[in-house]
């Protein structure tokens, strides 16, 4: 099963345990808002529930010191139904009879063990179908989610993915919102910013080279709205990201140098 999951600071320790976990039980592990070291994501949990609103995965994970507000956050995007859960019961009738498809766990009423029974709960029930009211029919939904992921870097307007489902903008853009809780302007945005978030931590991408391939015109728009989207640079986010692995780098380079 493909999972989603995330956490604030508080829960980053018991998010990458379980994470670690499900992997070893064969399950495809989504980390959808990787965490700068001290620092919050406060939209962790929009991030886990647009995973699921995409079909990127099937179920979603929030580990947080904040389980009602994670609930709340996640529940803002129509077709999620997250609910905080505190024993293994819960979880699965939760999934079972109400369809949920996020779960989220609080991190101060958690031990890893217990966090595992509750999980392993949870994905075991056949998920009850949601009935989504209102907004794009969901084959017409993924069919722009599809068109942005393939074309995130050129410019996208409004119009254009209108016209892949053809509609008019208006009508288009009132119904996307109602389906996504944002604009398809926002939408593309944040797509763009985690697009470039998966190229600094895994390559030395030029930055200037990174805002045109994830479909900015100029860098300094970049840095602009990946700073107000992450709240820090591109630059730093990519500091954050590959100190650690260099850093092993460095010592493993220390080590064969000694012996």
């Amino acid at each position: 099963m493909r999972i989603a999951i995330a956490s604030d600071d508080a829960g980053l320790d018991a998010k990458q345990h379980l994470a670690a976990k499900l992997s070893a039980d064969g399950h495809e592990v989504l980390d959808v808002a990787p965490q700068l070291q001290e620092e919050v994501r406060p939209d962790y949990a929009e991030h886990v529930a647009l995973s699921v609103l995409r079909h990127d995965a099937e179920r979603g994970v929030i580990i947080s010191s904040r389980g009602v507000g994670a609930s709340v956050a996640a529940n803002r995007v129509p077709g999620v139904r997250a609910a905080l859960c505190n024993d293994a019961y819960s979880a699965h009738v939760g999934a079972k009879n109400e369809g949920m498809n996020v779960l989220v766990l609080a991190v101060h009423n958690l031990d890893d063990k217990l966090a595992e029974e509750i999980v392993e709960a949870y994905l075991s029930a056949t998920l009850a179908p949601i009935e989504v009211v209102g907004g794009l029919p969901p084959r017409r939904l993924q069919r722009v989610f599809s068109h942005v992921r393939e074309n995130i870097s050129r410019d996208l307007s409004v119009t254009e993915l209108a016209q892949v489902v053809g509609m008019s903008q208006y009508y288009f853009s009132k119904l996307f919102k109602m389906s996504t809780g944002t604009t398809p302007h926002q939408y593309v945005m944040r797509q763009r910013v985690d697009r470039a978030q998966e190229v600094l931590r895994e390559s030395q991408t030029a930055l200037a080279e990174v805002a045109k391939l994830v479909g900015f015109e100029t860098q300094s728009h970049f840095t602009s709205v990946f700073r107000k989207l992450v709240g820090t640079t591109p630059k730093h986010y990519r500091e954050m990201h590959q100190l650690a692995p260099q850093a092993s780098e460095d010592s493993a380079e220390k080590a064969a140098t000694a012996a």
